[in-house]
């Protein structure tokens, strides 16, 4: 993953919104109850995808620097280990590299998506009630940016 492919899911997203809002505009839908439901939904899927790309790209890169340091420890047994590393252990070892509170924000968006990718159990909410796709964008990408 790149930021190329984070750009097209950014392009997806300016598209799904400017057809709900020509959608609500025109009344093409008339329940706009269900509408906007959708739109929510929808909108928390973008947080998904925008979160798996980043997640993509930080086992990619860091796959890269173990194979590109020359370890002298098993490079296969780590690298397929590396699939299943805490995306948390991850994100905590770019402190220093990252601002502290960006890894706090990054996580916080690993919360949400955690949240709405296992079914959004309303016995147990996200610590955040949205995520502003704009901003998390945003921030993804300037994490990936600095680690390219």
């Amino acid at each position: 993953m790149n930021l190329d492919v984070l750009e097209k899911i950014r392009n997806s997203y300016k598209i799904f919104k400017e057809t709900y809002k020509f959608v609500r505009k025109t009344n093409l839908y008339e329940r706009m109850d269900v509408l906007n439901e959708s739109k929510d939904m929808i909108e928390d899927l973008f947080i998904v995808e925008i979160f798996a790309c980043l997640e993509r790209f930080l086992r990619n890169k860091l796959g890269d620097c173990i194979v590109l340091e020359k370890c002298k420890f098993k490079q296969e047994a780590i690298l397929n280990h590396l699939e299943y590393m805490r995306i948390d252990n991850i994100l905590d070892s770019l402190k220093g590299v990252i601002d502290s509170n960006t890894v706090g924000f990054i996580k916080q968006i690993k919360s949400y998506r955690d949240w709405v990718a296992h079914g959004r159990n309303p016995e147990k909410p996200p610590s955040v009630r949205k995520i502003d796709f704009e901003k998390s964008f945003e921030i993804i990408k300037s994490i990936m940016e600095i680690l390219t």
